[in-house]
């Protein structure tokens, strides 16, 4: 895992479109079914993480490939057996599905689940040009099935403190130039203040840092790139995962060295999460 995604690189698989993506409009939410009152834990402890490293399989259960017509682009968090959490810029419109309980995208391990996405709709305030709001929501066709490789992420119960120790997830390139990476990998991130990010950011991409978002930062070459979009950024709180973040954008070039890895602020978009998921 390394880079992330700017204004003018293929974030999850192509880049930006010159007319804002179609925004299906939420309608009536479908009753959420229990999902045993857990979220956020793993039955897999996480090794330690200095750079970009595999992840253990099942070590982050809530982690979501997502597939546009068939093609993996972006990742996703699952937050209840019927709703997923992924980034406006990786809903362009055509035909979505989810795999969840997935490790090795070249090898089934049969844990894998598939499900075809009901809907999927974009915050009412995303901004394709400042990436304001890159926050969407997906809504499965079926509910996915509970077990040790397939559970929700809990959602935030208070905003995330700068020097948080967090984990970014996701089958985002390695390089650039590279392929996504076939086996999920993770790394360990650090919440990095609006005021620092902003400073770092925009004097290199001329993306300004808003409330929206929050700022991660990685020690070496640790950043998001293209094909992580989407996915989570993660900080333990009393035991369970929270997810503060989906991989939003930065550098072009997957460079932490131009610029810090920016995540839509999860906790920021709490109330509209629940207004249509009821989670």
């Amino acid at each position: 895992m390394r880079a992330n995604c700017a204004t003018t690189c293929g974030c999850g698989g192509g880049g930006p479109q010159t007319q804002q993506p179609p925004i299906r409009t939420p309608g009536p939410r479908t009753p959420e079914p229990p999902s045993g009152g857990t979220c956020g834990r793993s039955m897999y402890q996480q090794g330690k993480v200095i750079a970009g490293t595999t992840a253990r399989q099942g070590a982050w259960p809530w982690q979501v490939l997502l597939k546009n017509n068939g093609r993996p682009g972006c990742g996703g968090s699952l937050i209840s057996p019927t709703w997923v959490v992924t980034a406006a810029h990786c809903i362009n419109g055509g035909s979505y599905s989810v795999v969840l309980g997935a490790h090795d995208r070249n090898r089934r391990n049969g844990n894998e689940q598939e499900i075809r996405a009901k809907r999927a709709f974009t915050h009412p305030g995303w901004n394709r040009r400042t990436f304001d709001s890159d926050l969407a929501l997906i809504e499965l066709s079926q509910p996915a099935k509970l077990n040790k490789y397939v559970q929700p992420v809990c959602l935030p119960s208070s905003a995330a403190r700068v020097g948080s120790s967090c984990y970014i997830t996701g089958w985002g390139k390695t390089s650039s130039r590279g392929q996504m990476h076939h086996v999920l990998q993770q790394a360990r991130m650090q919440v990095v203040s609006k005021d620092t990010c902003h400073a770092k950011n925009y004097k290199n991409i001329r993306v300004a840092i808003t409330d929206t978002m929050i700022c991660g930062g990685g020690t070496g070459r640790i950043s998001g790139c293209q094909g992580d979009s989407g996915g989570p950024f993660v900080c333990e709180t009393g035991g369970r995962y929270e997810l503060h973040g989906a991989v939003s954008h930065g550098s072009r070039t997957c460079n932490s060295q131009e610029t810090y890895t920016v995540f839509a602020r999860v906790h920021r978009f709490r109330s509209w999460i629940k207004q249509n998921t009821g989670v």
